[in-house]
């Protein structure tokens, strides 16, 4: 029995990762028929800009727009439609298009000029939306994404119906006028003081205990153990991210060119509301062969030094 139960959690793991693959492929492209020979088409659009941070005041309307382009150049058009849905930025830096309370308001509020169009290759589309805001709204932030996709189409292959959708979001950060909360925490600020392989990096956790979304800075600076000459750095452009209300993210910089031996002078800094953290340490990267290499030759000389002073005392 207990073979068989285990036979059978096999086959659904091994049918749920299928699943998953067969989605993240058809996610990116479609295996389609055409006159009775296998093709292989994908849909290549791109939003500008990706999302958009506003204010809104109560009792008014915004008016703002994106552009979407079919970057197709073959002669196919690009056929989609829009929604609006809701989105937040979870603890484990996903973008999720759920609900989250009082802060996806907004996708009430948003009205699209036009639900679907089509495009036709190498041009660009204005996509325009309004918001109106009511006159009781509270201050404090709203989110809500316009989803781009594909319109569906069907495909038959060997019976199969392949139903082909592409999509991408539109994300609205807005930040509604009035009496805000801006407030975080900056914890577990790390940064690794010894390295088998890999890069060198900075993690640290963000938590925002404010009632709008706002921006983190971090910067990694790398320099070689006895010089003040930096191999690395990002401050002329700290990376950056949004910290959703009442929410915590996880954000690391990594040095991309991480060599695979040497000890460096490594600072990791991050800026959050006012607050400011920091580390400053040394660290060692250094392969697991090298390792091996060094334990042996200390051993073979504590062993050597052993050796000698038994050999005097005889």
């Amino acid at each position: 029995m207990l073979l068989i139960n285990k036979t059978h959690r096999k086959e659904k793991m091994f049918k749920k990762t299928i699943k998953q693959i067969a989605f993240l492929a058809f996610s990116v492209a479609v295996f389609a028929t055409i006159n009775g020979q296998d093709a292989f088409a994908a849909v290549s659009f791109n939003l500008s800009p990706m999302f958009q941070n506003i204010t809104l005041v109560p009792g008014e309307t915004y008016v703002g727009n994106f552009k979407l382009t079919n970057n197709d150049t073959s002669d196919e058009s690009f056929a989609y439609k829009l929604s609006i849905e809701p989105f937040y930025v979870d603890d484990n830096n996903d973008i999720t298009l759920t609900t989250n309370g009082d802060y996806n308001q907004i996708v009430e509020w948003i009205t699209l000029s036009a639900t679907e169009g089509v495009i036709a290759p190498n041009e660009t589309a204005e996509i325009r939306f309004t918001i109106d805001v009511p006159e009781t709204t509270a201050a404090g932030g709203q989110y809500a994404s316009i989803m781009v996709r594909s319109k569906e189409a069907e495909t038959p292959n060997d019976g199969i119906q392949i139903r082909e959708i592409y999509q991408s979001a539109h994300l609205i950060y807005a930040d509604v006028a009035g009496e805000t909360t801006r407030k975080g925490d900056i914890d577990e600020v790390s940064v690794p003081g010894f390295l088998l392989n890999g890069k060198i990096y900075g993690s640290s956790k963000i938590k925002n205990n404010g009632n709008v979304h706002s921006r983190a800075t971090a910067t990694l600076q790398i320099f070689p153990l006895f010089s003040n000459e930096e191999v690395f750095t990002n401050e002329e452009e700290p990376d950056t991210v949004f910290i959703m209300p009442e929410s915590t993210r996880t954000k690391i910089v990594s040095w991309d060119d991480t060599p695979s031996v040497g000890i460096f002078h490594v600072i990791y800094k991050v800026e959050f509301e006012g607050v400011e953290s920091k580390v400053d340490k040394m660290v060692i990267v250094c392969p697991l062969w090298l390792l091996f290499i060094i334990l042996l030759a200390i051993f073979l000389i504590i062993f050597k030094i052993w050796s000698g002073k038994k050999r005097e005392k005889k």
